[in-house]
């Protein structure tokens, strides 16, 4: 008898809290940080730090062209660019020694790449500084004036006269615009 064997559906790994019920051993997930990291190579850094410099100067040309459509999109880039610089950092840290042997010229065009995106980063940051700055304080100037606004009153108080708060505006003080049609 020869029967074709139905393919297995493929199985889900177990969660950590339903191997535990059923006793078995699963593997523990490991970051890329800890013991067992693959340290970066040159190029793999430079390649980031390549990435990181390239947004940050698109970031910097829009904004000196006042050009704020994709720039939600740059800070996205930056962040994940950067988280990946930083984990390949804390590997680095861990193996010291694993970039003593890529070769000299490498390290010097790594160390150049750095000291380049120093430079645009610094510009970078400025720029950006001053545009969140500058939003910041547009909208402190229109929530001023829109309470400034609010604090004229209403206009007329119940009584038909003007309200403490309008009488004292001079030149702001309200007009009635009551018409009454039925005389």
């Amino acid at each position: 008898m020869n029967q074709k064997q139905q393919p297995q559906p493929a199985r889900q790994p177990l969660s950590p809290r339903a191997a535990q019920r059923l006793g078995v051993d699963t593997p523990r997930m490991m970051d890329n940080i800890g013991q067992g990291a693959v340290p970066p190579t040159v190029a793999e850094l430079s390649d980031l730090v390549i990435q990181l410099k390239d947004v940050m100067q698109e970031e910097t040309a829009a904004l000196e062209r006042f050009s704020y459509d994709g720039l939600e999109r740059s800070t996205e880039q930056k962040r994940i660019i950067s988280g990946l610089l930083r984990d390949k950092q804390k590997v680095l840290r861990k193996h010291p020694d694993a970039l003593a042997s890529a070769p000299e010229g490498e390290r010097k065009q790594l160390e150049k790449l750095l000291g380049e995106m120093q430079t645009v980063g610094k510009r970078n940051e400025i720029l950006v500084r001053t545009a969140r700055d500058a939003n910041q304080k547009l909208l402190n100037a229109v929530i001023r004036g829109a309470t400034k606004q609010n604090q004229l009153g209403t206009g007329y108080g119940k009584s038909g006269a003007m309200t403490a708060l309008t009488a004292n505006y001079g030149s702001r003080q309200p007009v009635s615009l009551f018409s009454n049609e039925t005389c």
